[in-house]
This record gives structure tokens, C-alpha cells and sequence, in this order.
């Protein structure tokens, strides 16, 4: 199975805005771009702070199928939708794992630090597509979180708009 990490982040490396939760931040040109990319996967997981923030959208859209990690499954048990989206609270490694194991071929992970760092970690990460605003926080959720060294390789950059930029790198 392709995994594939999709975040945007500020040019310093913050996903978020300070303590805030989401990437309220992202610009009309990524929010597009990644609306229209998540078409071309069979399957997302996210954290459970990336699914508050955006909730009204992950439950209305059918595709892909979606697993929310949270650590409180149970909480979301009335938003839970069969094939559509599911709630767990395994490690992303082991939930990586399952979808493979269930037939999935292609998976975004949309996700915060602890996400993108398990993959990497687990060596589950096969390419990071990552947006660049034009912005910088200072502080904020960072893209890994702890030690982590893993060499990547360019595949390509692209405009997504007069500011924004999209670079698309896999792991070496």
C-alpha cells in the first residue's frame, strides 16, 4: 500500500498557529488542491484533533474511508459511519497495517506530528507532499515530533498559487 503524508505547514515548519488545533492557516489554493487530492486515495487517517477541526466536512464527504485515531473511540461512537468512517485508538503503525491487510491501496495520512512521526518511524511513510504557506508562527505543532532522521529525495515543486507552494518528496 502507497502511504502518502499530506500536511501544510508555515515556512518556520508549524502545522498549526500556536495552541491552536487545525491549519486554519491554508491558504484557498491548498485547501483546493487538497480537496481534489483526497479523491485519489482510497483511504485517510487522521488524528483526532485534525477530525474536530475539520468534522463537518469529514462526515459529509464519502470519500475516501476514513479512520480517526483517537484515544477516546467511544466518544465518537454516534458519528461512527460503516465504510465510511471509523474511530480507533491503535497505534497509526498498526492501523497502517490493518488497511493494507484489508485491500487498500492508496492512503493519505493526514495527520498531525504523532501520525506523520509513527509512520516514519515504522517505515510505513512511502512520500510527504507538504504546502507551503507564506507564513511563519514562531511556535506551534511542528511537522515531527522528537528525534527523527529520515532521509527524503525531491520529486517535484510546484505553484499551487502566486505564494503557495506544493513539494512532493518520498523517502530515500
Amino acid at each position: 500500500m502507497l502511504t502518502v503524508g499530506i500536511a501544510v505547514m508555515s515556512l518556520d515548519g508549524c502545522l498549526t498557529r500556536h495552541g491552536e488545533e487545525g491549519a486554519g492557516f491554508a491558504s484557498r489554493e491548498d485547501q483546493h488542491f487538497f480537496a481534489e487530492t483526497l479523491g485519489t486515495f482510497d483511504c485517510m487517517v487522521m488524528g483526532g484533533a485534525g477530525y474536530r477541526a475539520s468534522r463537518a466536512r469529514a462526515r459529509v464527504a464519502p470519500a475516501p474511508f476514513r479512520v480517526v485515531l483517537t484515544r477516546e473511540p467511544e466518544a465518537y461512537t454516534a458519528e461512527a459511519q460503516a465504510g465510511v468512517l471509523e474511530f480507533r485508538s491503535d497505534e497509526p503503525a498498526e492501523t497502517i497495517r490493518d488497511l493494507a491487510r484489508r485491500g487498500f491501496a492508496r492512503c493519505a495520512l493526514v495527520g498531525g506530528a504523532r501520525l506523520l512521526t509513527a509512520s516514519v518511524k515504522a517505515g510505513l511513510l512511502d512520500e510527504l507532499w507538504l504546502t507551503v504557506e507564506p507564513v511563519a508562527f514562531g511556535s506551534g505543532l511542528r511537522l515531527f515530533e522528537g528525534r527523527v532522521e529520515i532521509p527524503f529525495e525531491l520529486v517535484g515543486v510546484e505553484s499551487l498559487g502566486r505564494h503557495t507552494l506544493l513539494i512532493r518528496y518520498r523517502t530515500a
